[in-house]
């Protein structure tokens, strides 16, 4: 791109090096917030004994997973459309947003409940098992809303702190001062998800002015949008979690936790580009619905040329210090876990790669393209899963999930290009 068709897309000439400065605050929020989830594992890995931290894990995952079908893609739709919307509409479009996941967990937690209850990864104890995952699910589905309305109000450290930072950080002090038992343990999972939710909430709501009697979005509006979206994120989820429930409902606790731990380590490479993600997305939706797409291409290049160099560069450390990063959880870690690390981290080196294309895709208005992908990726991964934790446990789940990953990615990149020639031809 030529120095004057920069401008004439808008594109900031401040170079890559500028916008990481003004990333420096909200890299030290996300970095805070993965250092804490990362001690909280680490803690929990040591204090408990597999099995149990097994059952933990196994009932966040869970938790995570029921969230994003309890609210529906209205977390992505919340930071797609309310800074488009006009200011006396964007409380009641939030509030509308909160009622509708408030009534889909219902159904969701029920059904999550028999899961927990039939699943072996749980039955040290079925009570706290239980609680934990209503708790979480709960929790999860409302603070993610509440944080992605915090970004489009270009609030995104604010939404980033709640999302991240705030309850695996709560978690990890209650359980330093309160001790390691599973109920209590259980007792500081619930009572800082709890709070970051009322917290969160709270928040979102004081940043938007009171509803006047306008007229609203529409409830079905809302869920025509938000169900595509919601759609897409399962799918996604699917890919990231079907191997640990799998794990916790047709193997052991103990094979859980290894394999929980290893996926938490491989993903934390994913934290910039999450940071990048909430920043660029109104952006983008901005340059599309002004028919800028020059712009709207020039920022996911730029983005994803760093994420690139970015992904090469985490693969090669996870390659050569594999042993010394698993060890910090346990022995037992750094012996059953190194393969899955490693494989896991192939994986995720096409997701960092990949960079800001997923978000371009939701807020230009091809979800559905990139939903199709997601849905046979989903089907392989669920397939693989099927045939190969049965026989092979940890290794097997891993190397579904990094063949997925790899698929999804490559399919998105072809997906972009494809729009790409279309839109500038």
């Amino acid at each position: 791109m030529t120095l004057k068709s920069a401008f004439a897309t808008g594109v900031p000439q401040a170079g890559l090096k500028t916008d990481l400065l003004k990333y420096v605050r909200l890299i030290l929020t996300k970095g805070s917030g993965a250092g804490a989830a990362l001690g909280l594992n680490i803690l929990l890995a040591r204090l408990l004994v597999p099995d149990l931290s097994g059952l933990l894990f196994f009932c966040i995952a869970l938790a995570t997973f029921a969230s994003l079908v309890s609210r529906m893609g209205l977390d992505v739709a919340c930071l797609k459309n309310i800074s488009a919307l006009p200011e006396e509409q964007q409380r009641s479009y939030l509030d509308r947003a909160l009622i509708l996941t408030l009534l889909a967990n219902i159904p969701t937690i029920i059904i999550g409940a028999l899961v927990v209850q039939f699943s072996p990864s749980t039955q040290a104890d079925l009570t706290a098992a239980t609680a934990l995952f209503a708790i979480a699910a709960l929790s999860l589905s409302l603070t993610n809303i509440a944080s992605e309305t915090l970004k489009a109000r270009h609030r995104t450290g604010e939404g980033l702190f709640w999302q991240t930072v705030f309850q695996p950080a709560l978690t990890l002090a209650l359980i330093v001062l309160l001790g390691s038992e599973l109920q209590i343990v259980v007792a500081c999972f619930a009572a800082s998800h709890v709070l970051a939710m009322l917290g969160s909430t709270c928040r979102a709501r004081m940043r938007l002015q009171p509803a006047t009697g306008r007229a609203r979005v529409a409830w079905r509006d809302m869920l025509m949008l938000g169900t595509p979206l919601m759609l897409i994120a399962v799918m996604n989820s699917v890919i990231e979690l079907s191997d640990t429930l799998l794990l916790g409902m047709l193997r052991s606790a103990g094979e859980v936790s290894i394999y929980y731990v290893c996926a938490k380590v491989a993903a934390l490479s994913t934290t910039l580009l999450f940071i990048i993600n909430g920043t660029v997305a109104p952006e983008i939706s901005r340059r599309w619905a002004h028919q800028d797409h020059a712009g709207a291409f020039a920022v996911v290049r730029k983005y994803s040329r760093f994420m690139l160099g970015l992904a090469a560069l985490i693969l090669l450390g996870i390659g050569l210090l594999h042993d010394y990063i698993l060890a910090v959880f346990g022995e037992q870690y750094r012996e059953q876990g190194a393969f899955a690390l490693l494989v896991l981290a192939s994986g995720y080196f096409f997701v960092l790669a990949a960079g800001p294309l997923g978000i371009f895709m939701t807020m230009t208005g091809h979800h559905r393209q990139y939903l199709h992908n997601n849905i046979a990726t989903c089907a392989l991964n669920v397939l693989l899963n099927l045939l190969l934790i049965p026989r092979y446990g940890v290794n097997g789940a891993c190397f579904a999930t990094a063949v997925a990953l790899a698929m999804k990615n490559i399919l998105l990149y072809v997906q972009f290009k494809k729009i790409e020639r279309s839109s500038l031809s």
